[in-house]
């Protein structure tokens, strides 16, 4: 009875060891991300009311609380989405970061597929359609790319921009698009960058790798998955008046993010910069790009489509491509009211 005893009591000294090394780990974490919020974080009167929520979650009671290290990443990620979508904080085991594959970054990712575009197509009624998933990083390799995207949809009459499952990703790829879209240097978004308390301008280009489509109409599909940068243009060709975007209200991510390593396997995404467009004099933070024509996902390919059309159908045209486009708007009334 006695040696159980003392087995019982050593087993209970341990966990309470251990119980005081996690509360110590986890509070030099939190410590860690806050420094890192106070001083990098872009919108800086949110500050207080963030380390404040994070020091709630310091309580002892909280950080004992029996759960997983990613249990408890899950719990500071949520917390810190309440704040500004582009916060992130993630955990990952140093055996199991040692041993797993890395995984293919979004840059990566990019530059193997295309710089995202997944399919350029030339619809019923002389209409463009491009859709892709990401915006990559602008170098002589993307900047090939999407010349031959666009000179696919050199002669059409609309262009629709399909990025309703686009995640964002680099606004210079915006800046690049956009330039296809005005003949005259306009400038479409600005960002501040806290670290260096700066302003960067993103103007179109002056001249692009083929023939400029200022004139068109342009339609932009969005969901609640449309993000970033995706966002960015989106809301600058909005602003500017130069495309009717179509669909959802967009996801509300304006505040570009860099990543920080915490130690012991933690790391915090943190924004650091934030959109300003030179028309509306703010951004789609949290708010979210807002359609001109509100629809479903599903339904905005169609709605845009039909639209395009629409239009078209009312500019001069032989008589062969109006019957053309009168049968396709035919078959997308009966589509749309389904």
């Amino acid at each position: 009875m006695y040696k159980l005893l003392v087995c019982v009591l050593l087993i209970s000294s341990v966990t309470v060891a251990e119980d005081i090394d996690l509360v110590s780990e986890r509070l030099e974490v939190i410590n860690k991300l806050k420094h890192e919020i106070s001083e990098q974080y872009v919108l800086e009167e949110q500050i207080p009311a963030i380390l404040s929520s994070l020091e709630t979650l310091s309580s002892a009671e909280t950080l004992q609380q029996a759960f997983s290290h990613q249990d408890f990443a899950d719990v500071i990620d949520i917390k810190l989405n309440e704040f500004d979508k582009h916060f992130s904080f993630s955990w990952q085991a140093k055996e199991e970061a040692a041993t797993k594959q890395p995984l293919e970054s979004y840059w990566d990712r990019l530059e193997r597929k295309n710089s995202g575009f997944n399919k350029v197509e030339i619809l019923t009624g002389n209409v463009g359609y491009i859709d892709f998933w990401g915006f990559d990083k602008v170098n002589d390799d993307s900047t090939a790319r999407v010349a031959k995207v666009m000179a696919m949809v050199s002669e059409v009459n609309a262009i629709i921009f399909d990025v309703r499952n686009n995640g964002g990703g680099h606004p210079e790829m915006s800046q690049l698009l956009s330039s296809y879209l005005f003949k005259n240097r306009t400038h479409l978004n600005s960002i501040y960058w806290r670290y260096s308390d700066q302003v960067d301008e993103f103007w179109t280009f002056r001249k692009v790798k083929g023939k400029k489509l200022a004139d068109i109409p342009i339609y932009i599909l969005t969901s609640s998955k449309t993000f970033s940068a995706a966002e960015d243009f989106a809301y600058s060709l909005q602003s500017l008046k130069r495309a009717v975007i179509v669909g959802e209200v967009t996801a509300g991510g304006a505040h570009p993010m860099r990543f920080i390593d915490l130690s012991n396997g933690f790391i915090a995404g943190i924004p650091y910069g934030k959109a300003i467009n030179p028309v509306t004099k703010t951004n789609w933070e949290w708010v979210g790009v807002q359609p001109d024509l509100v629809t479903s996902a599903q339904s905005a390919f169609d709605l845009a489509y039909y639209t395009a059309l629409s239009t078209l159908i009312k500019t001069e045209l032989s008589v062969a491509a109006k019957h053309e486009i009168e049968n396709k708007i035919e078959e997308l009334a009966i589509t749309l009211h389904q």
